[in-house]
């Protein structure tokens, strides 16, 4: 047995205890770090909607319905539009207020699924190009942060399909060429 600093012994009950404890205080510690860091997240959340955004859910790793409003997009290389001196935001704002459907491609240049992606639409979009308009944006710049807070995008590659009426479907990773063929013939038959 020990001997407490008192110079009374130490039980070896109050000495196992001592040893949880000293195991916990990292465990402490890791949960305080967790709740502060959800408090920051909902501060955050909070002052948005406060200064009139909105915040949308995240895009379904499967294809299906989601809700996208308005969402505002921004290029890293010209995509083919009818205007393409607007930053993709108000191009694909422009393209929604006037009917048309829209493919709209998240991605980055520097990861490995956004660059097969990016290869697959490059190989099945031109076929598409004069009915359904491109926003193709890429998320590491900055014009395009409010796009990326409006569409909910939380995972790239993502690819958004916006149809006449409005309503979107969204896709989370690597589509294959025939899949993304699909679900441009279905934009440009409607």
């Amino acid at each position: 047995m020990g001997s407490n600093p008192e110079g009374g012994s130490v039980s070896r009950r109050q000495h196992q205890r001592a040893k949880t404890k000293e195991k916990q205080a990292p465990v402490v510690q890791w949960v305080v770090m967790a709740a502060v860091i959800v408090l920051v997240g909902v501060v955050v959340v909070l002052k948005a909607q406060q200064s009139g955004a909105r915040p949308t859910a995240a895009l379904p790793e499967p294809v299906e319905q989601v809700a996208v409003s308005s969402p505002a997009v921004e290029t890293s290389a010209p995509p083919p539009s009818p205007t393409p001196a607007l930053l993709p935001e108000a191009q694909l704002d422009q393209l929604l207020a006037d009917g048309q459907p829209v493919f709209v491609f998240f991605h980055s240049n520097n990861c490995y699924q956004c660059l097969q992606m990016i290869e697959v639409v490059e190989q099945v979009y031109p076929a598409f190009a004069g009915e359904v308009p491109l926003v193709d944006v890429n998320v590491y710049d900055e014009n395009n942060r409010n796009l990326l807070y409006r569409a909910g995008i939380r995972a790239i590659p993502t690819l958004i399909f916006i149809d006449r009426t409005g309503q979107a479907q969204g896709y989370v990773g690597v589509m294959d060429a025939d899949a993304l063929r699909e679900q441009l013939q279905a934009l440009a038959g409607e």
